[in-house]
């Protein structure tokens, strides 16, 4: 009696051990299918674009963005390094609601300054200030934080969300000198294994 009370117990024991396997695994293929199913609406939408375009396009999905799901940057090439492949300059989207949306811009100053990848955050800067950047959803989550570098100057730190493509819950204070330099994102970033976004080519117009 006793040894059939423990076959029965182990038995539940698996039983319950495979339908939590069953459940995450279920959640992964969840997962993976989303992402597919985003790099599929955004390579759709960026070939949309260059049909519209009178400039070369050139494109990068990423995972950065809150819950690591693709967000996807789009450029010119006033702003496209051949070289390099990087970007100083792109628009930003996400996929929300069964859409590709319009996020914000992300703008560096010089060839010095690509855009960066680093965790969830893009991450933009010169000499003298620097942004970056979450996705969540249809809303980007922003901070900043500027006038390190310049003798005597006030330094800011700000931060902002936006949301249907305003800006909302914008807070500004100034910070010291020492905070700044230490909070610029962009110094961090590229010192902490933040990677220069590669763009490719957008695929090319057809003729009608």
């Amino acid at each position: 009696m006793f040894q059939k009370k423990v076959t029965l117990k182990g038995l539940a024991a698996i039983l319950l051990f495979s339908i939590a396997v069953s459940m995450v695994g279920g959640n992964s293929l969840t997962v993976a299918a989303g992402k597919e199913r985003y790099k599929s609406s955004y390579l759709k939408y960026v070939k949309q674009q260059q049909k519209k375009s009178r400039k070369k396009l050139y494109y990068a999905i990423i995972s950065a963005s809150d819950g690591k799901m693709p967000v996807l940057l789009i450029t010119t090439t006033d702003a496209w390094m051949k070289s390099s492949k990087n970007a100083v300059q792109a628009g930003v989207y996400s996929y929300s609601d069964g859409r590709v949306i319009y996020i914000t811009d992300m703008q560096s100053t010089g060839s010095g300054y690509p855009l960066l990848r680093h965790g969830k955050y893009i991450i933009s800067g010169w000499h003298h200030s620097s942004q970056r950047l979450m996705v969540s959803g249809a809303t980007g989550h922003m901070e900043s934080v500027d006038g390190f570098g310049i003798d005597n100057a006030k330094c800011h730190k700000k931060s902002w969300i936006i949301a249907n493509g305003k800006k909302q819950n914008y807070s500004a204070k100034n910070i010291s000198m020492k905070k700044a330099c230490a909070q610029d994102y962009y110094s961090n970033a590229y010192e902490k294994g933040g990677k220069a976004i590669i763009f490719k080519k957008a695929p090319a117009r057809t003729a009608q």
